[in-house]
């Protein structure tokens, strides 16, 4: 009789924890700094995510997305100096820089922003924000209609909003490598939320937004691990060498 009660107990358990992931909303991080924030998405991907693909690599991801603030953000964290590939960082702050080509890419983040079909689109959110300061409208794109490439823009949309005199920034990513890829994002918009204030004379406000496709690959689980538990470790990117096959096979 016993056995038969904890069996039923344990089945009840488990279709409850079944129902609840199902009605659940997306997971959110609220921090006060960049470091803090990676850190927090990772636990998240890791104490949630569910088992996926892409191509022939595994993953966990976070299937309902995940909403991201950060109230102060810095370009200086020390976070991300202590568990961060300072190369990932380097490389990617010059992927968000004004004309910038990278031989091994198919576009950057500059171009998308800066020089995106001829437009300027930084100065275009400045525009918006001297003409119309309590603008809601300060809004790009970085993604192209009917772009069939292989590689798209994990980036695909920025929103820039004055309160007060401060300068928030607010992002979506269709897909961001929450370990591999997260901190070293977050570097480059602190970066360019840093340059907007000084450009309308305000200070820097918030970093906030969404991401439809937070995930960790299979082969940065262990370190990812090790990370959120305070365990040293030697961060070495893995992307180039380890990710899907395409981008094995394409870019480096």
């Amino acid at each position: 009789m016993v056995k038969a009660i904890l069996i039923g107990l344990q089945a009840t358990r488990l279709f409850l924890e079944v129902l609840f992931r199902r009605f659940q909303m997306a997971s959110s991080i609220n921090e006060k700094s960049l470091g803090m924030a990676w850190i927090g998405s990772i636990r998240s991907v890791l104490d949630n995510g569910d088992l996926h693909f892409d191509e022939d690599v595994s993953l966990l991801e976070l299937r309902l997305g995940l909403a991201v603030t950060i109230a102060n953000p810095s370009v200086v964290d020390p976070v991300i100096e202590r568990w961060g590939d300072a190369s990932v960082v380097t490389r990617m702050q010059k992927k968000f820089s004004r004309n910038s080509r990278m031989h091994d890419r198919p576009f950057t983040y500059g171009e998308l922003i800066y020089s995106k079909n001829g437009v300027n689109q930084y100065e275009w959110m400045l525009e918006r924000i001297r003409k119309k300061p309590e603008t809601k409208s300060a809004t790009i794109s970085l993604i192209s209609e009917g772009d069939c490439s292989q590689n798209l823009p994990c980036l695909v949309g920025l929103d820039a909003k004055r309160r007060g005199n401060a300068i928030d920034l607010h992002f979506f990513f269709r897909s961001q490598n929450i370990f591999g890829r997260q901190y070293a994002n977050l570097i480059a918009l602190a970066e360019l939320q840093r340059i907007m204030a000084l450009d309308l004379s305000c200070e820097i406000g918030s970093i906030s937004g969404y991401i439809s496709s937070p995930h960790i690959y299979d082969y940065d689980i262990e370190n990812a691990k090790k990370l959120v538990a305070g365990i040293s470790f030697e961060n070495v990117d893995q992307f180039y060498n380890q990710g899907p096959q395409s981008i094995r096979n394409g870019y480096k």
